[in-house]
């Protein structure tokens, strides 16, 4: 019996010894490297070298924004049934599910609500994983600093409204589509603008709170133009004002989900006031603070950062108030987004009347 006992017991060892490497691999999976569950994006951003850590001087490990980031399966895919719990396809696919964390595209849609503006995709009731891929979302076991990374993200334009698709519209042959000759991501004429959460504010709360900043306003006004691989597409931008009102200001492409589904009209990029100020090197104010309000332009904004002047606001018995910075803005544009050249601004003032 003794004798029996120790041959199970030996098989049993064996198999677990055999099987370890092959354990071993399988914990090694592409979710846990996917930017969805370490959050690299943020941490890159923040830690760069003209990130907003040069203000802070806190560690990204010590900021209670960290936290943002997807821990496992469960939560996109569990799903409480009245038999418990289960693993859901449906959950996954619920636009509701991203949005508990993606607050940026979540405004986007409720201001565009209020706005009667809601964008073709959210008006067809897409869900985002109508454009967005498995690959992007659980990972390819690739580390990607940023999603900006080449190769990080599937979703595109073209995906669905190419020439060569049988089962979605195509890419309509009208002047605005050939006369711009590539140069153009589709994003700059059909995003309607630009949305960010104007001049956050950040204190001694960032160090142990999950929102440890208080921003003015939300704003989605204008929109930013920015160079981005070699095209002109759609950005955002975002001021910062740190914990001794130093002053911030990044600039990134950006996808707003705000889609037209007939492009912008030459004259409303072509010939414009910012775009003549601008291409006079003169400084433009995309915004003025009137009566306890920020008030901001309205039109397209190709982006020229020694030129734009950002009005910086601090919070003084409980009002926002503007404030002149002692010490110029810290801009930050990483590796991704590029300005506009002063050749390419003399275009943009050139007024053009192709039609569609």
């Amino acid at each position: 019996m003794k004798d029996r006992f120790c041959f199970i017991l030996s098989i049993v060892t064996l198999l677990i010894v055999c099987s370890w490497p092959v354990y071993a691999e399988q914990q090694q999976d592409f979710f846990s490297s996917s930017l969805h569950h370490t959050g690299e994006g943020m941490r890159y951003w923040y830690e760069a070298k003209d990130g907003f850590m040069a203000i802070t001087g806190v560690p990204y490990e010590k900021l209670g924004c960290k936290n943002c980031h997807v821990k496992g399966c469960n939560d996109c895919h569990l799903k409480k049934t009245e038999k418990g719990l289960v693993y859901s396809l449906e959950m996954a696919r619920d636009r509701k599910t991203c949005l508990k964390c993606h607050a940026r595209e979540k405004a986007t849609i409720k201001l565009d609500e209020g706005r009667d503006s809601l964008g073709v995709h959210m008006k067809a009731d897409m869900t985002c994983s109508d454009c967005h891929t498995p690959r992007e979302i659980h990972g390819d076991g690739n580390i990607y600093k940023s999603m900006r990374d080449p190769g990080a993200m599937d979703a595109a334009c073209t995906n669905c409204h190419t020439k060569d698709s049988e089962d979605y519209p195509v890419v309509p042959e009208t002047k605005s589509h050939t006369v711009h000759k590539n140069k153009l991501d589709c994003n700059a004429c059909h995003v309607q603008n630009t949305l960010t959460c104007y001049n956050c504010h950040f204190g001694e709360l960032a160090r142990t709170k999950s929102k440890p900043k208080s921003f003015v306003t939300k704003v989605k006004d204008f929109l930013l133009l920015v160079r981005y691989r070699g095209k002109v597409t759609s950005g955002t931008m975002q001021t910062l004002v740190g914990p001794k009102n130093e002053p911030f200001i990044a600039y990134v492409p950006y996808f707003t989900h705000s889609i037209m589904g007939e492009g912008r009209k030459c004259e409303q990029c072509h010939g414009t006031k910012a775009v003549n100020i601008l291409a006079s090197s003169k400084k433009f104010t995309p915004a003025t603070f009137k009566n306890g309000k920020l008030e901001f332009y309205k039109g397209v904004l190709p982006l020229v950062p020694s030129l734009l002047n950002w009005p910086f606001l601090e919070k003084k018995e409980g009002k926002w108030v503007p404030f002149e910075p002692t010490v110029e803005p810290l801009i930050q544009m990483a590796v991704y987004a590029e300005p506009f050249t002063q050749d390419e601004l003399k275009k943009l003032q050139m007024k053009h009347k192709y039609g569609k």
